[in-house]
């Protein structure tokens, strides 16, 4: 068979893709829709509160009723009932004070106290929509939280909490506090790695913590890295610095943590042959290796890596099949360190009968979601009849079996763009977002696609921006109030530069540009736990490189 590949795709291969970590939102997706501004007054210093029958208590009122939240408005309505004798015994429960402060900047937990008298249980409601119950710390102080996700919840909001015992319920009056973020797009902090450094993609702990995978260079040879940075301001917080995985030559490409700390990472290194050859190891939480590591041979490239519910993990890259083409190879270790797959390869058929090894495959990210492997790369063969050409695909993958679970998703040509790559991959509500680029038939122009599909291959979302010379995207995370976040490379004038882009309607749209006249790149992106951004890449700095790390207000 005669292959095309667009000599613009293939210089992709060689280029960091990024993996998306997706924590969950503490149920944001409920009470963001009944966040707006004006929804109430109230006072914090315990002024009287009017009850429903238009009188006034001296103090925070106490009363029989639902303990348990089920009257409307999750708010206990304050009728009375009949007591029993057991009731009696019970008394009413008070609040004393309640500690939130007026104004919110940051995204991000903010700490509620509430101080109590004779109570079990406290509970709040963030503009009617119930939070997580608060935790006894003893003496009658309960502490909660409040989730603040930056400028989409700007303005005035209303925080109600009641002091429960058995049948009795006390009251607060209604908390007001106001949240004013950084507007998105904005820089909170940014830091540079050594010099001869590179990040090729980032991962957030369990603490929203920073990890950089990369490389470095020591003794004029790039070797693979990892460094931890503060989610507060970039410091770094192993006293080591970076940290040098393997004594060869070469890069860490992906990372997965777990809900413990550990990381499992993904890198290739030259062996003692001076062949390429993957290498995936699980490091403990301070970034040292814990003895589990998958077999592997030479002759693949791994380039992304997930972690399952029981920290096993799931990775994917391509080598030649030995049969004149390229197939997508994938590695699954089990999290007892059992490997299930090595090296297994997966060749595109367009129907079950078709002749095998006639597509150039490639992966380049994945995700689990559901215990299905979700994996975005490329494939180029004759997609339509007698045209060759490249286009993005997702293979939904049992990890266990590496079977193919619904039929492949090849990315439908747009317009006259008719080549495309899809370079990274993240959750999204309705399947998967991916992000990657488009090339026009001539192969002359390139743009950064952006796409969502249903496992059934259906495409609710595409949009596409910077087109150029050179554009293309590296991370992809699709925020919970509805923007999309995008890292990128774009052609500036004569050089190359970092890009991360949000696109969702008034107020989230924004560009986002690393500085310097020198060429840099933003090779991925991490979510944090409250919808905040991590952007990594490169900057060229007296053309020397050095990695580079930035928080972006959302």
């Amino acid at each position: 068979m005669s292959r095309w590949v667009s000599s613009a795709i293939l210089a992709v291969f060689t280029l960091p893709a990024c993996a998306d970590h997706a924590p969950s939102f503490a149920a944001f997706a409920a009470y963001d829709s009944k966040m707006s501004g004006g929804t109430g007054g109230g006072s914090t210093d315990g002024a009287p509160m009017t009850t429903a029958e238009g009188g006034t208590s001296a103090s925070p009122m106490a009363t029989a009723g639902d303990a348990d939240g089920t009257d409307s408005g999750g708010v206990s309505s304050g009728e009375t009932g009949s007591t029993t004798a057991s009731d009696a015994e019970l008394l009413q429960p008070r609040i004393l004070e309640v500690d939130m402060p007026a104004k919110v900047h940051l995204a991000g937990p903010v700490a509620v106290s509430v101080t109590t008298e004779d109570t079990s249980l406290v509970r709040a409601w963030l503009d009617g929509v119930e939070l997580e119950p608060f935790a006894d710390q003893g003496d009658g102080v309960f502490v909660g939280e409040v989730p603040i996700f930056g400028a989409v919840d700007n303005g005035d909001h209303v925080l109600e909490v009641t002091a429960s015992s058995g049948p009795f319920v006390g009251h607060w009056p209604p908390v007001t506090f106001t949240v004013s973020a950084p507007a998105p797009g904005g820089q909170a902090w940014a830091v540079l790695g050594p010099s001869g450094s590179t990040t090729r993609r980032v991962a957030v702990t369990p603490e929203d913590d920073v990890i950089e995978v990369g490389s470095v260079e020591v003794d004029g040879v790039s070797k693979p890295s990892i460094r931890k940075r503060s989610r507060a301001n970039g410091s770094e917080l192993w006293s080591e610095g970076t940290i040098v995985l393997d004594s060869r030559e070469g890069a860490a490409d992906a990372v997965a943590v777990l809900p413990d700390g550990r990381m499992w990472i993904a890198m290739n290194v030259k062996n003692a042959n001076k062949q390429w050859q993957p290498r995936i190891v699980l490091l403990d939480a301070e970034g040292y290796e814990t003895g589990v590591e998958a077999p592997t041979e030479p002759g693949a490239t791994v380039r992304g890596i997930a972690a399952d519910d029981e920290g096993g993990a799931f990775a994917v890259g391509f080598g030649g099949s030995g049969f004149g083409d390229m197939d997508i190879v994938m590695w699954r270790l089990r999290h007892d360190g059992v490997a299930v797959h090595s090296g297994k390869t997966w060749d595109y058929l367009p129907t079950p009968d078709a002749p095998k090894h006639q597509f150039d495959d490639l992966a380049f990210d994945v995700m689990i979601k559901d215990g299905v492997a979700w994996i975005a790369g490329a494939s180029t063969g004759e997609h339509e009849f007698n045209v060759a050409a490249t286009r993005g695909v997702l293979v939904q993958m049992d990890p266990e079996t590496a079977v193919s679970l619904e039929p492949v998703i090849v990315a439908p040509p747009y317009s006259d763009w008719r080549d495309s790559m899809f370079l990274a991959i993240a959750d999204h509500p309705d399947g998967a977002i991916v992000t990657g680029m488009e090339v026009k038939k001539n192969g002359n122009m390139q743009q950064i696609t952006v796409q969502v599909y249903w496992p059934d291959g259906g495409r609710p979302y595409y949009s596409n921006a910077f087109t150029g010379a050179v554009a293309y995207g590296t991370g992809v995370a699709w925020l919970a109030h509805g923007v999309a976040v995008v890292s990128g490379v774009i052609q500036d004038g004569g050089v190359l530069r970092g890009v991360l882009y949000g696109r969702g309607g008034p107020g989230a749209n924004f560009d986002h540009y690393f500085p310097g006249t020198e060429p840099s790149a933003a090779n991925g992106l991490a979510r944090t736990g409250y919808g905040q951004v991590l952007v990594v890449g490169e900057r060229t700095l007296g053309g020397v490189r050095q990695a580079r790390a930035a928080r972006v207000h959302q």
